[in-house]
């Protein structure tokens, strides 16, 4: 058992666990000792972490798939992405069914990771950004993020830039309500978020606060 000085083994329920940051989820947590479900529709990506994970097959936009799964759990974390930059109603979707799921079974800890192009002081190009190229996403996030905001759950909001697939290193900063370097050209690496994730989980800091984060240069 390899969980942090002071905390404890915790039973975590992940959604998006076949991308990017939710693979990098399930082998954080794994090598802090926690115990993983993976909720997705794709179980074949996650054949290689099988002795790390105990995978479900559902729709994470079902309550009714969802829902069965929860109790036991102490933490939901939603690594869902938009597919791509066109219209999406993905996000909200699954807040909505994540949320009823979690009021519904009496889990209270939510964990999701939106957007930093939501922050309004990234200046002219992250304004830019937000009514161009990833209006899109922008708008999904944010309503995916109205719909958390609303649950009274215990949630915390992360909001990083552009992700990387770099290694962890540990060294990023974090700032509630904004992103610490405010520029919207910032990024971290998708293991860096994870890592902030989970170390959040076993030492809350952030409830109730969308947390902007970046990798320290």
């Amino acid at each position: 058992m390899n969980t942090s000085q002071g905390s404890r083994a915790l039973r975590l329920l992940i959604l998006g666990a076949s991308g990017g940051t939710g693979l990098a989820l399930i082998r954080q947590a794994h090598e802090r000792g926690h115990e993983i479900t993976a909720f997705v529709r794709s179980p074949q990506k996650l054949a290689s972490l099988a002795d790390r994970v105990t995978v479900r097959q559902d729709d994470p936009l079902s309550i009714t798939e969802l829902a069965p799964v929860l109790p036991g759990h102490d933490a939901v974390l939603s690594a869902l992405g938009p597919p791509g930059p066109g219209k999406t109603t993905i996000l909200r979707a699954a807040a909505h069914s994540t949320v009823e799921a979690m009021q519904a079974d009496g889990v209270r800890r939510l964990m999701v990771v939106s957007a930093a192009v939501l922050f309004d002081d990234l200046g002219v190009l992250g304004g830019l950004l937000r009514r161009t190229l990833l209006k899109n996403v922008a708008e999904d996030s944010a309503e995916m993020e109205r719909i958390v905001m609303a649950s009274g759950l215990d949630w915390t909001i992360a909001r990083p830039p552009r992700l990387t697939n770099g290694p962890l290193t540990g060294h990023y900063r974090t700032e509630n309500e904004h992103l610490p370097d405010g520029t919207a050209l910032s990024s971290i690496s998708r293991a860096d978020v994870a890592h902030f994730l989970l170390s959040e989980l076993e030492h809350p800091a952030h409830i109730h606060h969308i947390v902007g984060i970046t990798r320290r240069k």
